[in-house]
């Protein structure tokens, strides 16, 4: 239905989706970049680590993106009781809540270990630098005005579209949805300005042998173009 298409762009823009996604606007300052020197006994000294939360992991999109089709798909076909269509929405905006707080504790430590990916897809993953075989960077490019007038002008028609079926068909669900999941989108919005900031480079991290689960032996992410920088230094300082 129509509205998925709507729902799926906002949510898209709030988080960093790639490689379709642009660039997101210029936030506030950077609050959690920083390197830490761990003291580590032995003839090695101090090893210095790195470590940012300035950081959002496409692969958690795609799996925020995955669930909330479903969910969304069982709830427009299924429900043909209002209460318990209300109900669902309720559950659905909770659920939403509490997984967008899971992905918010996003982060990467480089350490002498390995790279550590913190909630990538939810989990804490361990990438040992024998398994990397190489670190690449891109930069992303902005999104233009005329795109971002396109999209609020898009937003606001299919709005319209919305309450004119829901006036005019008596189809209600899909209106329900979007005014129930719009409080949802501005607590995403509010909190994306005062989390992050400036995240203009996506880093690909390439391993050796690909997992029978995975599409490719890609591991990405988007930053900053200096944590960026500091984090392919780090890796390839091991490599």
């Amino acid at each position: 239905m129509p509205v998925k298409t709507f729902v799926f762009d906002q949510i898209q823009k709030l988080m960093g989706w790639c490689p379709a996604c642009r660039k997101m606007t210029l936030q506030t300052e950077q609050p959690c970049n920083f390197i830490n020197t761990a003291q580590i006994s032995g003839k090695t000294g101090n090893i210095p680590e790195f470590r940012t939360s300035n950081i959002i992991f496409p692969a958690n999109t795609t799996l925020v993106f995955v669930l909330f089709y479903i969910c969304i798909s069982l709830l427009l076909r299924y429900p043909e009781d209002i209460s318990l269509f209300l109900a669902g929405l309720f559950l659905l905006n909770i659920f939403y809540y509490f997984l967008y707080l899971k992905t918010l504790e996003a982060a990467v430590l480089v350490d002498r270990f390995g790279v550590h990916l913190h909630a990538f897809r939810l989990k804490k993953f361990e990438i040992p630098y024998e398994e990397i075989e190489s670190v690449t960077s891109y930069r992303l490019e902005k999104r233009s005005k005329k795109m971002s007038l396109f999209l609020v002008i898009g937003g606001i028609a299919l709005c319209g579209f919305f309450v004119y079926i829901a006036v005019a068909e008596g189809e209600w669900k899909p209106l329900l949805l979007l005014v129930s999941i719009i409080p949802l989108l501005l607590f995403m919005g509010r909190k994306q300005k005062m989390r992050f900031w400036d995240l203009n480079t996506q880093l690909y991290i390439k391993t050796r042998h690909k997992k029978l689960y995975e599409w490719t032996p890609y591991y990405s992410l988007i930053t900053d173009e200096a944590s960026a920088a500091e984090l392919k230094s780090f890796i390839e300082r091991h490599l």
